[in-house]
């Protein structure tokens, strides 16, 4: 069960939402295929009947002999007596009906009209059944044929009519009145959900002025500011700390560390190998170039009189000037793909409205034509784009692998390579002929079998990229497309990637593409850049899918306080989940169903002007001390302005608390309504509107030149 308080039970059948979880999808699997059986016996009894002219069609009159006619009717009988349950089935699936206007679950018209039909369905299938089995013995099938026209009958008219009926003639006229508890049950079960039912809300008061009193009491938060971006930032790592063309930086993180006794945010990505800029050969791809190497990081406050970042971790092999040390710094598992999938998640489907302008992911399935089934995941659309990683590495062959590069001495004699052999716990040992000759079947790749540069040593690495990794381990879960790396106190290199628990079937909450409509972020998967072995930390045990998870695979997953503190204190609140749970919460605050209804204060997140372009405004990280507290902290935000009003003022902004005595709380600051607080555009706006900067904006586009807002 969800819950033993019944917070979580539908208001329709007060069934715990567990029920509808983790029972109702196999029992409409299970039930389909019983009934579907009983359909398919019944169509080809009837073939054989007619085949062995046991059953004949004599005009518009079809005669029987009894054993034919009793086969029949027995059968059909079952097939009506088994749609009784179909029905009851059906009902259950009103819980995720999409006939309301602007909301989601079980409607007045699903409440009033399609569940009573149902029943009355489920009354006329009975009849039918038994009509049926008293005809046996009768030569007319004039009974049975009535019965099934009545079936058919109700169904249409139930089915279809009579609601449509109750929607235009009861609901239509008296929409709000007939639709407020039903309204009240959609915005409750969306906000328990999405978690955001637990988000903390407070009035943010605007001071007009900024002062140097104001500055010199949040000294900390103005020395965090954020002054680059990860898009120009990874140019320049490309530019300036790649050093070879095989070397690549899929990716810009932000994260926190401690530098001199502070709290400093930084931007880091690890240094890895690009196989497309690398010779075409097998033994190249497959036992040389086996890892890529060490971490490039910058402060995110600083910028050197070029223009370039000052770095903190740099070339290779990695230095630091601030004490920041790489005791193993080989990538052997990674990722080689930055899908930047939160640019495309789309805002919760409501019926009747139309596209915003987003990107729009494929609906899920209606659930009352079948069941509710989950969309796409994230990560599955991540993989149509083709991996550069090859799909298996040899390491520790008879053949040394590249470490990194560097001058040699002196400075004469060109450039030599510092070797390696892996020595990590990860990989398959494949020295035997068997498993070379099973791997070579598996990859289709006979060189496995012809090398000589396989010991007994050696180990098969695969499936070394993330999250595809965690997927083929546990793929029940649903695992964050854009993992980051971070330094332990001891020097390793680990990936943190995080994991969400999903369903579709959540009763009377709002679907969101790709997550269904229940998501929770309750494990943490952090693994070793050179072992590979990932360890799953549940982080939120209150979640009702990962007790279940838990239960199946005991030795799968870790509490959380079992994970190494130098970890935890670089986990971080996911964008992806901060954005969606923002854009359910840009409705869903509306609590009352009258303002809900009438969308008179419902928000969005704002657009800013990014290269040539709009776009909407991106979650971003930030150090800084929020009101009525007492020191910096490492948050996750996301600004609102209000919906249909994007251009205009800011209403409000939600942070998410990253540190770990605070980890996982959500607090909204709303801005006085009488008050004018600039939004993103707004600002925009401005900045084009300054002299100085416009005048500048068009020397710096001139000769082929761009500029990037």
């Amino acid at each position: 069960p969800f819950s033993t308080a019944g917070e979580h039970n539908d208001a329709i059948f007060g069934r715990d939402a567990g029920f509808y979880v983790f029972k109702l999808g196999f029992i409409q699997y299970a039930w389909r295929s019983i009934f579907y059986g009983i359909v398919i016996t019944l169509v080809t009894s009837v073939l054989v009947h007619l085949y062995q002219e046991a059953i004949r069609v004599v005009g518009s009159v079809v005669h029987a002999i009894p054993r034919a006619r009793a086969h029949v009717l027995a059968l059909l009988a079952v097939a009506l007596f088994a749609r009784i349950y179909t029905y009851r089935l059906a009902q259950y699936n009103l819980l995720f009906s999409t006939h309301g206007k602007d909301f989601f679950g079980a409607s007045y018209a699903d409440v009033a009209a399609r569940l009573p039909v149902l029943y009355v369905l489920m009354a006329v299938c009975a009849l039918a059944g038994i009509a049926c089995l008293l005809s046996v013995r009768s030569r007319s099938l004039t009974v049975p044929g009535g019965a099934l026209a009545a079936v058919l009958l109700v169904s249409i008219l139930g089915g279809w009519l009579y609601p449509t009926a109750v929607q235009r003639l009861v609901v239509g006229p008296n929409e709000l009145f007939r639709e407020t508890p039903y309204i009240e049950n959609n915005i409750k079960a969306t906000n328990l959900a999405y978690g955001t039912d637990a988000i903390a809300d407070a009035t943010h008061h605007v001071g007009g002025d900024l002062t140097w009193d104001d500055i010199d009491e949040n000294v900390a938060t103005v020395y965090n500011i954020r002054l680059w971006d990860h898009r120009p930032l990874q140019t320049s790592y490309q530019q300036l700390q790649s050093l070879r063309k095989y070397y690549d930086f899929p990716d810009v993180d932000n994260d926190r560390y401690t530098v001199g006794g502070e709290m400093r945010q930084v931007m880091l990505a690890p240094r890895q190998l690009n196989y497309d800029k690398i010779a075409d050969s097998w033994v190249n791809r497959h036992l040389l170039y086996t890892h890529g190497y060490g971490i490039v990081m910058s402060p995110v406050t600083e910028i050197r009189d070029n223009g370039q970042p000052v770095f903190w971790v740099e070339d290779l092999p990695p230095k630091s000037q601030v004490g920041i040390k790489l005791t193993r710094p080989g990538i052997y598992y990674g990722t080689s793909i930055r899908p930047r999938l939160i640019e495309r998640i789309s805002p919760p489907e409501f019926p009747g409205e139309e596209a915003r302008g987003r990107a729009q992911a494929e609906p899920a399935q209606d659930p009352a034509a079948g069941g509710p089934q989950p969309g796409p995941a994230p990560a599955a659309a991540a993989q149509q784009r083709r991996p550069v990683t090859p799909q298996f590495l040899l390491a520790n062959t008879a053949a040394e692998e590249l470490d990194y590069p560097r001058v040699s001495e002196g400075g004469a004699g060109g450039d030599e390579n510092v070797m390696t052999r892996y020595s990590g716990l990860g990989g398959i040992p494949i020295g035997s002929f068997w498993r070379k000759l099973a791997f070579a079947i598996r990859f289709q790749d006979y060189q496995i079998l012809l090398t000589e540069y396989i010991t007994t040593q050696t180990k098969l690495l695969m499936n070394r990229d993330l999250p595809e990794r965690l997927q083929v381990l546990a793929p029940f879960l649903l695992y964050e497309p854009d993992p980051y790396i971070a330094v332990t106190d001891d020097g390793l290199l680990k990936w943190i990637c995080d994991a969400y628990t999903i369903s579709n079937t959540y009763p009377y909450s709002v679907r969101t593409p790709w997550f269904g409509n229940y998501l929770r972020n309750s494990v943490k998967v952090v693994m070793d850049a050179y072992d590979g072995i990932p360890e799953f930390y549940v982080v939120d045990d209150s979640d009702p899918m990962i007790q279940c998870y838990q239960k199946i695979f005991p030795t799968l997953f870790r509490d959380a306080e079992q994970m190494d503190t130098s970890v935890k204190r670089h986990l971080r609140y996911p964008q992806m989940l901060l954005r969606i749970q923002a854009g359910i919460y840009a409705k869903y605050h509306q609590r009352n169903p009258q303002t809900f209804y009438q969308g008179e204060d419902e928000w969005a997140i704002p657009p800013e002007k990014y290269a040539s372009g709009n776009r909407e405004v991106e979650a971003y990280y930030q150090v800084m001390e929020l009101p009525g507290e007492q020191k910096e902290e490492f948050l996750l935000m996301l600004p609102f302005v209000l919906a249909k009003f994007e251009e205009k003022n800011m209403v409000a902004w939600m942070a998410a608390r990253c540190d770990p005595e605070r980890y996982g709380e959500l607090i909204v600051y709303r801005f006085p309504k009488d008050k004018l607080v600039y939004g993103p555009f707004q600002f925009e706006s401005r900045v084009d509107n300054d002299p100085g900067l416009s005048e500048q904006f068009t020397l710096w586009s001139q000769e082929g030149s761009r500029v990037i807002r």
